[in-house]
């Protein structure tokens, strides 16, 4: 009979770690497939250290162990660890709250449940003030992790970020399962260490159940081992080795379990289903994961990160594909495809919701991406693109096919615009929306330029020298932007359908015979002249916009602004060509509209620039300064 109260007692203290296990599972399966094997193991291990080391590290242990084969890490593991042990706190408390309201236990019960009471409500307190000063709490861990390197910030944000979404994200968690396993569990857990006593007391000892759960978690037990307590206690040899071995036996019975056949080969079937996991982090570059946790801890748009969160949990950010305007365009995969994710907040998403409808009214027009899924409301826009493995933008495309494969695209791209695009709707361009167009898109983005604290000095000089070449500066040429001489450049324009962003970074190739399909429209340009989608393509091989993004730095000296501008031969070539198919159709006065045109797209860019990429503004202000130049000694110039 004593044997057989040991056996259960060991037995029913590792149906009370299975639950535990069970249970520990719930949290970490919200994210990724729990690793029953590494989980097992991490608690064995654990158990077994606490036995000999203060301080409860063994859960430390456990949480470096399973987080180092799990595929969200320490960090991930470590949160998930805190939140089962807040659970176990609120118990522990509620238990010393009855042995003390029962009398049992004295002095040792008393002192240990105040601690819990303690301990239970500075936790509770610091969740309350986490919740309600949150912003503040946000922008201290900003700043204490930004004392470090990059990769020790990332590591530090990650962890509060992970930490942060575990509390959040346990509502996800069925509770009734919850607190079956939490009851479960404490319901064995107690029943062993009765039957542990009864064991005890069958060999003569005067241990009693209060003794043994005051051993394993009294105040005093928390800054020492298990084997300290044990020691220290008035407990006989025999006593305390049988404390060690009801303690240390079940860790040998479960790390034996798990490098058993049968354990590893369910562990294999079980770690092949897809369970629809979320992500904790959906960014798989760290510098991308890296903007996006700056972002989230300055706490300046909650709502809109809160949005951008839940947009993005059940997928990989592969690549952030974003570029020259307020919304973000990422190449993301699911379970089931890559596709790319384009999503955009306030009025920028309302734009972009502009651009999803002309996307959808033209999808017969025109080859367009196809959009697979879209989401919107009042606050923001979001829709998906089907990604096609065989395809790249037009830069990638000309730049690793033969020259004529890049003309044959341009020449298809040329004829389905000009022939099935600018048809639709096409009407006379009128004076009032010219005059609205000139009045929002060259002088009020003039007059940021020259109130620009960036360009100050520049825009002082008359001329500047841009790659050791001078250019006459934007304040010299200040008459051909004169509203006047613009209104009778536009006048004969033809207004119609128009794409309105047509660079060739927006133009999708696909195969090698000419094939193509276009993104990112641009629509609500006030005056829809067919001629601003030919003066995109400028901007593109005329004015190279696309090598300047692609430029990271740009020295200012007084009036020298120096670039590394590596301008290719095929942008020559296809700038040339671009030329003759304007010879070609439109008349010399129309050709003027084109260029001028242009020059309202830099115009148009500027802004942007100066407040989103100050650093480079100048390297653009010098693409505006060059393409003026050209337009004024091709058509003004006496």
């Amino acid at each position: 009979m004593t044997v057989f109260l040991f056996v259960c007692s060991i037995v029913l203290l590792m149906v009370g770690h299975a639950l535990r296990l069970m249970r520990w599972s719930c949290f970490i399966k919200i994210y990724e497939h729990p690793p029953a094997g590494a989980l097992l193991r991490s608690m064995a291990l654990g158990y077994a250290l606490n036995f000999f080391v203060p301080f409860k590290l063994g859960d430390v242990f456990r949480a470096y162990y399973s987080g180092k084969r799990m595929k969200n890490g320490i960090g991930f593991s470590l949160a998930t660890v805190i939140l089962d042990r807040f659970l176990d706190l609120i118990v522990v408390a509620l238990l010393f709250a009855v042995l003390a309201f029962s009398n049992v236990g004295r002095d040792a019960a008393r002192e240990s449940a105040r601690f819990y009471y303690i301990a239970a409500a500075a936790v509770l307190a610091l969740l309350l003030i986490a919740n309600l000063f949150s912003s503040a709490i946000k922008r201290i861990t900003l700043r204490l992790c930004s004392v470090f390197n990059d990769h020790i910030k990332l590591k530090g944000e990650r962890f509060f970020w992970t930490l942060i979404n575990t509390f959040r994200d346990i509502r996800r968690v069925n509770f009734a399962v919850i607190l079956a396993e939490t009851v479960g569990m404490w319901v064995f857990y107690i029943g062993s260490y009765a039957l542990f006593a009864a064991f005890m007391q069958r060999l003569g000892s005067d241990y009693a159940l209060v003794e043994i759960i005051l051993s394993l978690f009294s105040r005093s037990s928390l800054d020492l081992s298990a084997l300290t307590v044990a020691a220290s206690s008035s407990a006989v040899l025999k006593e305390q080795l049988w404390l060690a071995v009801y303690t240390l036996l079940p860790s040998v019975i479960m790390f034996a379990a798990t490098l058993t056949k049968a354990f590893t080969t369910v562990e294999k079937q079980t770690s092949s289903v897809d369970g629809g996991y979320l992500k904790i982090l959906p960014q798989l570059d760290e510098k991308d994961q890296l903007n996006f946790l700056d972002d989230y801890f300055s706490a300046d748009h909650p709502e809109l990160l809160r949005k951008l969160t839940q947009l993005n949990r059940g997928i990989s950010i592969i690549r952030d594909c974003s570029s020259g305007s307020n919304a973000s365009t990422l190449l993301c995969m699911d379970s089931h495809e890559m596709f790319y994710r384009k999503y955009a907040f306030g009025a920028d998403g309302k734009k972009l919701a502009g651009q999803l409808d002309w996307l959808t009214a033209h999808s017969g027009t025109l080859p367009l991406c196809e959009v697979i899924r879209s989401e919107r409301s009042s606050e923001y826009c979001c829709y998906d693109m089907r990604y096609e493995s065989d395809s790249s933008c037009m830069f990638q495309y000309i730049h690793s096919h033969p020259v004529q494969a890049g003309e044959r695209v341009l020449s298809s791209l040329l004829e389905s615009v000009r022939g099935r695009l600018h048809v639709l709707n096409a009407r006379p361009a009128d004076a009032e929306h010219i005059s609205r167009y000139i009045s929002a898109k060259v002088t009020d983005n003039l007059n940021s330029i020259m109130g620009s604290r960036v360009l100050a000095e520049l825009l002082s000089y008359d001329t500047l020298t841009i790659n050791h070449k001078e250019y006459l500066n934007l304040p010299y040429l200040a008459s051909m932007f004169e509203p006047e001489h613009l209104a009778a450049v536009f006048a004969g324009d033809t207004c119609c359908d128009i794409h309105g962003d047509l660079t060739v970074e927006n133009i999708i190739c696909t195969g090698g015979d000419g094939g193509f399909y276009l993104i990112d429209p641009n629509p609500g340009n006030i005056h829809e002249s067919s001629f601003l989608d030919y003066a995109k393509l400028l901007q593109s091989l005329h004015g190279g916009y696309e090598f300047m993004m692609k430029t990271d730095s740009v020295s200012v000296t007084g009036s020298s602004i120096d670039f590394v501008y590596t301008r290719s031969a095929v942008y020559d070539r296809l700038y040339s060509f671009l030329l003759c198919y304007f010879e070609e159709h439109f008349t010399p006065q129309e050709v003027k509209s084109i260029f001028y045109h242009e020059l309202v797209h830099w115009l148009r860019l500027m802004p942007y620039k100066l407040r989103k990429d100050a650093r480079r503004a100048p390297m653009f202000y010098a693409g505006l300064v060059m393409a003026a130049n050209d337009v004024y000694n091709r058509f003004e110039k006496n």
